[in-house]
């Protein structure tokens, strides 16, 4: 018995397969009522189908009539290689296959290439029946399309050039070309290929823009590309830009020229051929490139120049055209440095020799000069001199060495970078020498606070030991002399460089005498002799003379006594009182020692008689007194005549004026009341006259005069008493060569006599030291007196000149 259980699970699997046994009888039972003619494919669209490349297409192909769908199967796509489309997701593959729910099968083709074009086919399996076949043709066309057809274009000048017009298309295209509205065909220079526009022997005429036309007659399609032709040249080196050999001096600047044209502006680059190196790339221990390239010129320029940068340098110029390129030599003169200098020592009488060996390029000339010379040594001195030359080295010889020879001998390197100097030193060894020792005798005394100084200069090389003698009889060892040592405590010894010194203050007569400076050295001994004196208190002076008087002052000329061996005078002084007095009431007048001998006494009274009595003073004290002279004053009278002040020239810049100086002369107890002045043309009778106020300085303009004239002038000072003798000179107008000179001149002048006037009337009543006013003022005058005399000198004939009568 079958169980209830089973059946009751096995119960939808008999359903289903009733289900399926059903449909099969239905569907061979459509199937039987078809004939075979009546199944096939279809494919939607139908016919041919034409499309645009880059285009998407959609192909289905299903089975007809719908009742046999069921009995056909296997649907697939080939495509024209007789390849199965396979199914794929669009994002995998251009070309797949999709199944419909209707048992269809799309083709589906993604942006259609030229290459997806052929025949398609569809094809399905029918059981009992040959497979059933569907074809369609998809033809795929292309639109016209610049493929290598750039829009900008630069053949280049002088050859054939191709102006491309690459163009493709499905059916393909027929081409052409415009310029300036008119048609290009092949023919003269113009050549059209398929691949463009061919143009023979290119020139700059051929610039311009150029149309590319592509037409397809089957589809009406038309395109056109515009190009625009610019025609490059070739680099070439202007005529006068090219860079040239050049010589500069190390550490300068030095610039060489390339100047290049082409189109484009070719790109220059300079090369150093001895490394092969871009300039611009090069650098030196400092890191520093020296070289630069300007990017407009095309100038090379090197700075600081090295000799390292001596070579050729080429110059490349480089466009798309081509390259050229240009060398020259750079030449670098390198300044004279020296190698070696020697120094040099040898004997006094011997021979010694010195070398200077230098660097630079071309060879420096050498020559040696002599300290305190401007000239070179020559080479022919009567064989004092022998000079050897090598290239870059020379070599002096010097014969017969005198200390003469000794100094610094130059060497002077020259070549056209310049010059450079070395010194050597020629050291000559002599025996000492006490030549530049100034010292003969020293003088003190015994009371004197300051100790004396024995110096003597004791020159010698090598350097000279010193040592001291007092000439005595040595009690100890019976030699006649003394030897100074260190151990004397009263004295002190001491040497600084060649100057040796003994310092002490006597003890007694017997340290005064002769004292030796001994010097030795390797050549030889010298001795010097300084002779200490026992200083005292001046002589008495020998002379005292009336040189001059007038009614209020006296010139004396004083002449002390000759001593050699004392201490020298530095003053003298004179003590006076109207007679009747005495010289405990007496006034003083102190005087520094005046070279000339004069000296003067002022303010003292007309028509009175005096006293005076003169010592003389040195550092020690003072000398016994003279006797007494004694001098009655004139009476107040006219004033002395003024005196004439030599070589006064015209200062005013003017040959029609001329400055008077004169002296200013003693008023003789009077005051000046003015100066007469006369002056006239000579040859003329009457004169004219101007009256100059007393306090003028001693000088007076005239003006109004005539160039180049000489004039005779007399000048009369006049007091109360009456008038003085008259000054008579002439002088010359300038005869309009007036120089700078005069003025200069006169001013000095001046100033000279206003110093003088000072000079001769010292202050009275107190001593005037050589460092007082009065005194400085004394040796300025003589000073500008020198002066005054050489300027006077340089004027020549031009200038004004004065003659005393």
């Amino acid at each position: 018995m079958v169980d209830r259980q089973y059946l009751s699970k096995m119960s939808p699997v008999f359903s289903l397969l009733v289900g399926t046994y059903a449909s099969l009888l239905f569907v061979f039972s459509t199937v039987a009522q078809a004939t075979d003619t009546d199944v096939h494919l279809m494919v939607t669209p139908r016919g041919s189908i034409n499309r645009a490349a880059g285009e998407n297409i959609f192909l289905k192909c299903s089975v007809e009539p719908e009742a046999a769908r069921g009995a056909v199967g296997n649907i697939r796509w080939y495509d024209p290689k007789n390849d199965i489309v396979m199914p794929s997701a669009p994002t995998n593959s251009r070309a797949f296959s999709q199944a419909g729910s209707d048992q269809s099968l799309s083709l589906y083709i993604m942006n259609l290439k030229k290459d997806d074009a052929g025949e398609y086919r569809c094809q399905a399996d029918f059981p009992g029946h040959d497979p059933l076949i569907k074809t369609t043709n998809i033809d795929i066309y292309e639109d016209v399309k610049f493929v290598n057809a750039p829009a900008s274009q630069t053949p280049i000048a002088g050859g054939p050039g191709k102006i491309l017009c690459e163009v493709t298309g499905n059916p393909a295209p027929q081409v052409d070309w415009i310029r300036d509205n008119q048609p290009i065909s092949t023919g003269g220079r113009y050549k059209i290929e398929q691949d463009g526009l061919v143009i023979d022997n290119v020139m700059e005429e051929d610039e311009g823009d150029y149309i590319c036309r592509a037409s397809v007659d089957s589809t009406g399609g038309l395109r056109s590309q515009t190009i625009n032709v610019v025609v490059h040249t070739k680099p070439e080196i202007e005529h006068g830009g090219r860079p040239t050999d050049t010589r500069r001096v190390e550490g300068d600047v030095a610039s060489m020229s390339c100047v290049v044209t082409g189109r484009p502006a070719p790109t220059i680059t300079w090369v150093f051929l001895p490394t092969g190196e871009d300039v611009t790339k090069m650098v030196d221990e400092q890191k520093r490139n020296r070289h630069s390239v300007d990017p407009v010129t095309g100038a090379l320029t090197v700075n600081d120049l090295m000799k390292r940068d001596q070579g050729d340098y080429k110059c490349m110029a480089t466009n798309p055209a081509g390259t050229v390129d240009a060398t020259a030599q750079l030449f670098v003169v390198e300044k004279p440095r020296f190698d070696i200098v020697s120094n040099t020592t040898e004997a006094f009488g011997r021979s010694t020799s010195i070398t200077c060996t230098v660097r630079g390029d071309p060879a420096p000339e050498l020559q040696y000069i002599k300290e305190g010379s401007d000239s070179p040594i020559p080479e022919d001195n009567n064989g004092k001199y022998i000079i050897t030359k090598r290239e870059r080295e020379l070599t002096l010889t010097i014969n017969q060495l005198t200390r003469e020879d000794d100094g610094l001998y130059t060497c002077i390197a020259t070549n056209e970078a310049g010059t450079a100097e070395k010194a050597s030193h020629v050291t000559v060894k002599f025996k000492p020498t006490f030549e530049h020792t100034p010292m003969h005798q020293a003088k003190t005394w015994l009371e004197n606070p300051l100790p004396v100084n024995l110096s003597c200069i004791a020159e010698a090389i090598p350097n000279a030991t010193v040592r001291w003698e007092k000439k005595q009889q040595n009690t100890l060892t019976g030699a006649p002399f003394l030897m100074i040592t260190p151990e004397m405590s009263h004295i002190s010894m001491s040497q600084e460089g060649a100057v040796s010194s003994i310092v002490f203050r006597p003890r007694g007569l017997e340290d005064f005498g002769e004292y030796e400076c001994i010097a030795a050295n390797e050549i030889g001994e010298a001795r010097h002799r300084i002779n200490l004196y026992l200083a005292r208190v001046p002589a008495p002076i020998q002379s005292v003379e009336f040189a001059s008087v007038t009614a209020t002052t006296i010139q004396f000329r004083i002449q002390g006594a000759d001593e050699p061996d004392n201490l020298e005078t530095q003053q003298y002084e004179v003590y006076y009182h109207e007679a009747g007095g005495d010289m405990s009431n007496a006034m003083q007048r102190v005087w520094p020692v005046n070279p000339n001998g004069l000296y003067v006494v002022s303010d003292l009274k007309p028509a009175h008689r005096y006293v005076f009595r003169f010592h003389a003073t040195n550092a020690l004290g003072i000398s016994p007194a003279t006797r007494d002279f004694e001098r009655t004053m004139p009476d107040i009278g006219p004033p002395r005549p003024p005196g004439l002040v030599h070589d006064a020239l015209n200062n005013t810049g003017d040959a029609n004026s001329y400055v008077l100086l004169w002296q200013e002369p003693d008023d003789n107890g009077s005051p000046i009341i003015d100066y007469q002045i006369s002056y006239r043309k000579e040859g003329e009778n009457q004169p004219k006259m101007v009256v100059a106020p007393p306090r003028t300085g001693g000088q007076w303009s005239l003006t109004g005069l005539d160039a180049g004239t000489r004039y005779a002038v007399e000048i009369i000072a006049r007091n109360a008493k009456g008038i003085s003798a008259p000054l008579n000179f002439t002088f010359l107008t300038a005869s309009g060569k007036f120089r700078f000179l005069f003025a200069c001149t006169l001013a000095a002048t001046l100033i000279a006599y206003r110093l003088f006037r000072f000079a001769l009337s010292p202050p009275a009543g107190r001593p005037q030291p050589p460092s007082s006013q009065y005194y400085q003022s004394q040796q300025r005058f003589w000073i500008l007196l020198v002066h005054i005399r050489d300027c006077r000198n340089l004027c020549g004939s031009s200038a004004p000149t004065v003659a005393a009568h």
